[in-house]
């Protein structure tokens, strides 16, 4: 991160010690708290809560709490709204009922699916899993999942993955309203055809004996259960975490960080994936306390980015692609549905380029880039765009394109771009183009105040000295000066490497302009510089 908006515009010795503070800022060693608790709404003095289910998209909370009649145990529900959660409220009765297994229930990723687990007789075996639709404020009655879900045996404590194509939970031979024993893990996979395929045990090494409550984590690779018969242990049951890697799982290690001498077992975490949502004994009664995940463990964050196409009469005619950018690969191909829709979710760690291509090589495009190799970002990413035939006075946004830092070399992520640009070009070979780079801010001055500045700027000046010859006479001469300055404007050479690489590309350098602007700010002011790209069609 740059840390331009700490620098004032005077005093150099001033600018140089905020920049320390910001890169300290930056490294993370302010830290962040190791435990938050919930607000008092939620966590008041005289009622305990416990087993806090947290949907990924981070916005509802399903928990148990002593708040019914003779504090009795029952469903409860809060929902974030803005910065806050809201007041608790316990769930209806039609999914809230002494036939549950209290600790069942789950939440699907964006919070719009309650599942619980229940002993209604006409189930399939003994406790089943039952979906629930959110209505509004409240909950739809119950649906059984069926077979392949459900079994003859008892089934609980559901997961789904983020995308939805992977459905987590646990298999026991004995259960009751709050107890369950002799447990599985399972995993079912979606097949193409949107059915559950036929769930599967967990490896043996994990499956020891009495696995139960998997929580998997929105990078859909990092799972965390719970054990009494895995070492090492605390206690009861305690948390342990593997992960799916190169096609297998890891050996579970103890979530030491989490673990006490009692049960520790129902956990969540939102698909951030910094803290563990669970329960712990407070000054009164038990409270919900999140957990910083120690960063040698902790899940990677995963964003839900839900797309709107319009434009074309046939929007699912549209074809999204994501890449990779690293290694520029695919990692998400689809047809939006037929109202133009569609959700996809990606992992923190790299840079990934989306893109709505058109059916049509003369129709307009969109791109955007996700840079999820930073500290901060949102979990929910909403994008739309509009298709259409390509006509001059059509301007596109290049996200995609861009330069190595500190030179006028085309970054070789912007490979995509390119060629989605030329494509363009190809189908409207009526049309001409210009490319419209812009850089911001502007930065020029007689210091050279960050590594940004390039470019040089030296000017010969003439200054006339007069001089005394003798006692009587005097003469004049010029003294030359040298003043230089230090600025960041690179784009001539930009756009010179940018008609280069289209011309190489095949495309006649008469069809193609560029144009340059400077946009200047306070340097106390400024982003960190970058040129954007805007493509204007003629």
């Amino acid at each position: 991160m740059y840390p331009y908006r700490l620098l004032p515009t005077f005093n150099v010795m001033n600018r140089l010690q905020l920049v320390l503070v910001a890169v300290l800022a930056a490294q993370g060693l302010f830290g962040q708290s190791r435990l938050r608790k919930m607000p008092a709404n939620v966590n008041h003095p005289s009622i305990n809560n416990s087993a806090p289910f947290i949907a990924l998209d981070g916005n509802t909370i399903i928990y148990v709490a002593d708040v019914a009649e003779d504090n009795a145990l029952t469903l409860n529900q809060t929902n974030k709204s803005g910065t806050n959660w809201t007041d608790p409220v316990i769930l209806p009765r039609a999914v809230n009922n002494h036939l549950n297994y209290l600790y069942g229930f789950g939440l699907s990723p964006d919070g719009n699916v309650l599942y619980i687990s229940n002993a209604k007789s006409n189930g399939m075996g003994g406790y089943d899993i039952y979906s629930c639709a959110r209505r509004g404020s409240s909950w739809a009655e119950p649906v059984n999942l069926l077979n392949p879900i459900n079994s003859k045996l008892n089934d609980a404590c559901p997961s789904p993955s983020a995308d939805g194509m992977a459905f987590y939970f646990m298999r026991c031979e004995s259960m009751t309203g709050t107890q369950a024993d002799r447990c599985k893990l399972m995993v079912a996979r979606k097949k193409p055809n949107g059915q559950w395929d036929e769930p599967v045990e967990l490896p043996a090494f994990i499956n020891t004996g009495n696995s139960q409550s998997p929580r998997i984590m929105g990078d859909g690779e990092t799972l965390i259960f719970s054990s009494n018969k895995l070492q090492p242990n605390k206690g009861g049951m305690d948390l342990y975490l593997t992960r799916f890697q190169n096609n297998t799982w890891t050996p579970p290690i103890a979530l030491d960080f989490a673990n006490t001498a009692g049960d520790d077992q129902f956990v969540s975490a939102s698909s951030l994936g910094r803290y563990l949502l669970k329960h712990m004994p407070g000054a009164r009664a038990t409270e919900l306390v999140e957990l910083l995940f120690p960063a040698e463990i902790r899940p990677k964050t995963t964003i839900k980015i839900e797309g709107l196409v319009s434009g074309p009469d046939q929007p699912e005619s549209a074809f999204i692609s994501i890449f990779d950018l690293r290694n520029n690969s695919k990692v998400f191909a689809t047809h939006p549905n037929a109202s133009g829709q569609f959700v996809t979710y990606v992992k923190e760690g790299s840079i990934y380029d989306l893109s709505f291509d058109p059916a049509l090589d003369n129709y307009t495009f969109y791109s955007r880039r996700f840079d999820l190799t930073k500290e901060k970002f949102s979990l929910l990413e909403k994008v739309t765009a509009r298709l259409k035939s390509a006509t001059a006075g059509d301007t596109i946004l290049l996200e995609g394109l861009g330069y190595r830092d500190l030179t006028a070399d085309i970054d070789p992520l912007s490979a995509q771009e390119l060629r989605r640009v030329k494509r363009l070009m190809d189908g409207n070979p009526g049309l001409n183009f210009t490319f419209e780079l812009s850089l911001a801010p502007y930065l020029n001055d007689s210091l050279k105040l960050i590594p940004d500045m390039t470019e040089v700027q030296r000017d010969t000046i003439r200054i006339p000295i007069t001089y005394a010859v003798d006692s009587v006479t005097t003469a004049t001469r010029d003294s030359l000066v040298v003043k230089v300055r230090y600025h960041n404007n690179r784009t001539a050479a930009q756009s010179q490497m940018l008609r280069d690489q289209f011309i190489k590309m095949g495309v006649s350098g008469d069809r193609i302009r560029f144009v340059q602007k400077l946009i200047s700010a306070p340097l106390g002011d400024a982003e960190k510089p970058r040129t954007r790209i805007k493509l204007i069609i003629r």
